[in-house]
């Protein structure tokens, strides 16, 4: 049977978490977000116990991701101030900035990997001449943080744009976001391709634009009942293959 594959993008922007990046062990990084926030009440005079910051943390989080569901961008800081508000400190004290800092950078406490194949997809359309670009929401952890870790694992250099929500101000599936990662390039959104893992955001989002959309369930099937990729892959080597990329994938590093 002849394998399928696809006329090649003018472009192709990627989603991050999931798809270029993973965070393997987010318990760690949790952990050290919760002891921050009882130390941070500690020093607001409040002594709490950790199972009251676990459940306080946990709540602001939920908040975070149920305003992202809506369109709307938090972070750090707004996370920082909910927990604190949930132990009935809500006015902000000197611990906050500690709090935010150490939010922000709780990924690095944890392990932070790019999924395989994934610098073998870039390395590939770089040698094809395609450009790339990544289209990021941020939760936590912010573009400048996330910025290091890409860098870390060797993918920061093979992304010509990278946007983030925190940066732009919106996640997706706004339009403009994935706007600031196709203007700087010069391609129309329909000369353009989308991977990312969710079909809310990444699938809606390029979709709306006229994008075409390819999702990726190696670490995260999306089985929500939204309307779903294009094409749908298990791994980098299989888009690879979709995009008639497997002569120019890169040797492993």
């Amino acid at each position: 049977m002849t394998r399928a594959t696809i006329r090649m993008p003018e472009a192709v922007t990627f989603d991050c978490w999931n798809t270029l990046l993973y965070e393997a062990n987010w318990e760690v990084a949790h952990a050290r977000r919760v002891t921050a926030l009882v130390e941070a009440a500690g020093e607001a005079g409040c002594v709490v116990s950790r199972d009251a910051a676990v459940r306080a943390f946990d709540a602001a989080w939920e908040r975070h991701v149920r305003i992202w569901a809506e369109g709307a961008n938090t972070g750090a800081r707004e996370v920082a101030l909910w927990g604190l508000a949930e132990l009935g400190l809500r006015e902000p004290h000197p611990a906050l900035e500690h709090l935010v800092h150490v939010y922000e950078e709780a990924s690095h406490s944890s392990v932070v990997a790019a999924l395989e194949g994934a610098r073998d997809t870039l390395a590939a359309l770089a040698a094809a001449g395609v450009p790339r670009a990544l289209v990021c929401d941020t939760g936590l952890t912010p573009g400048r943080v996330v910025r290091r870790h890409l860098d870390r694992v060797g993918l920061l250099s093979l992304l010509d744009v990278q946007v983030f929500s925190d940066e732009v101000g919106v996640p997706k599936p706004d339009r403009r976001v994935f706007r600031a990662a196709l203007d700087p390039l010069g391609v129309d959104p329909q000369g353009a391709l989308h991977v990312g893992d969710l079909r809310r955001t990444d699938v809606a989002g390029a979709r709306a634009l006229g994008m075409r959309s390819v999702r990726i369930r190696e670490l995260h099937d999306d089985a929500s009942d939204l309307p779903d990729a294009d094409f749908v892959v298990a791994s980098h080597a299989e888009l690879c293959a979709l995009l008639a990329l497997d002569g120019a994938m890169a040797s492993p590093a």
